[in-house]
């Protein structure tokens, strides 16, 4: 999520779609009281630096030792900017915050400012969110399984982050001014930059977390998991006509 001021833009990152790669672009372009949560190490990768925000952040919510060993090992401290920054404004806002928490925290710059997420076909993202949350578990369970633990509403519990939707509406109606699609990032975000007069150089359009060997989302769908998906992320796919890849 990023909120920047020197910009005027305000950007709701929705799990699994891109939004690390998308937030770390931006931040090579922030401001001193620019704010992002999430997406800090792959910011710093892209060339970003720790802004004002960030560095008081380190120094004011961490400790002493901490920031110590950072220095002597990395001779900077910037990569704590993300642990920080989470610190700093933990109960008000966190990496996937939605438009009414961000809403909530920053009126004016939610009135003021150009608001933006970008989503990706429910079908597939479905299966990301799967991957991602189950990357370190030895043990996992079966898609259809993670998928009837959100619809049975123990998402939450489990810690799956898996909403898109609620995330840029309110009462179903979309209430940022412009939605960008996975399938065309590139795209997109050029647009984006374009309207808010930041320049676009797609070598610097990084491929956070991207998997080199994309699997068969087929493979994972067993009988009723559609239906399960078209439940779940109904608005979505309605709205944006998204279907079942072939």
């Amino acid at each position: 999520m990023i909120i920047s001021h020197r910009h005027k833009f305000i950007f709701i990152h929705i799990p699994k779609t891109a939004g690390s790669t998308i937030s770390a672009y931006l931040a090579r372009e922030f401001g001193p009281w620019d704010l992002q949560l999430g997406s800090w190490k792959d910011a710093l990768g892209n060339g970003a630096n720790a802004n004002r925000l960030a560095l008081i952040a380190i120094f004011c919510h961490l400790s002493p030792l901490k920031i110590a060993k950072t220095l002597v090992r990395n001779g900077k401290v910037d990569s704590l900017a993300g642990a920080a920054l989470s610190r700093r404004f933990a109960g008000k806002l966190a990496d996937h915050s939605g438009a009414s928490e961000i809403e909530a925290f920053d009126p004016s710059a939610w009135r003021q400012y150009f608001k933006f997420c970008f989503v990706r076909n429910p079908f597939e993202r479905a299966v990301s969110i799967y991957n991602w949350h189950y990357r370190k578990t030895e043990t996992r369970p079966s898609f259809s399984q993670m998928l009837c633990l959100i619809e049975e509403g123990a998402a939450r519990s489990e810690r799956i982050n898996w909403e898109s939707w609620q995330l840029y509406t309110k009462n179903d109606e979309i209430v940022v001014d412009f939605v960008g699609r996975q399938e065309r990032l590139s795209e997109d975000l050029r647009m984006i930059c374009d309207r808010l007069g930041l320049p676009f150089d797609d070598r610097f359009l990084i491929r956070a977390k991207a998997n080199p060997t994309r699997p068969d989302i087929r493979s994972y769908y067993k009988p009723g998991d559609r239906e399960r998906v078209e439940r779940l992320f109904g608005p979505e796919i309605e709205h944006f006509k998204y279907r079942f890849p072939d």
